[in-house]
């Protein structure tokens, strides 16, 4: 991958990012940007916030696992919800890394949904991944579905 094509890239997961969001703040949750202060949060919530970028734990490797957001609700998601932006518009070995998500999900003391899109990844690698939903990984949708699940109410 080319630089320029690396910074394509990043442009578009972070418009899949900036998607999940808009969502988000449409759904009345408000950003903390001190992550220390939505864990403390997460003890007795008050209010749907979020924070991006938040280290919730080791990776099955024993590094830091940082997740894109991490979301509480008072009444739907008290002890947390992590979810995920995969965007993978050309062909390449992204797809590859799918299989260690998965068990640091599964390592994850979080509930995880996975919007993913662009359809760049292998055939079979998002049937991969709905065939791997359970445990804390919940849902792996594209983007239209994880807008449809939102409007009814899930989030």
């Amino acid at each position: 991958m080319t630089k320029s094509q690396g910074a394509k890239a990043n442009l578009t997961g972070n418009r899949l990012e900036r998607f999940i969001e808009h969502i988000l703040r449409d759904c009345g949750f408000k950003l903390v940007k001190d992550k220390r202060r939505l864990v403390d949060a997460m003890r007795g919530v008050v209010e749907p916030s979020y924070a991006r970028q938040v280290n919730i734990g080791t990776t099955i490797y024993g590094t830091p696992l940082i997740c894109d957001f991490l979301i509480v609700h008072p009444q739907k998601w008290r002890g947390g919800l992590v979810i995920e932006a995969k965007w993978q518009q050309v062909s390449g070995t992204v797809d590859e890394k799918y299989p260690y998500f998965v068990h640091n999900v599964y390592a994850s003391e979080y509930e995880t949904i996975l919007v993913i899109d662009g359809g760049g990844y292998r055939p079979g690698a998002v049937d991969w991944l709905r065939y791997m939903q359970r445990g804390n990984l919940l849902h792996v949708f594209h983007m239209a579905d994880f807008q449809s699940w939102v409007n009814q109410g899930n989030l």
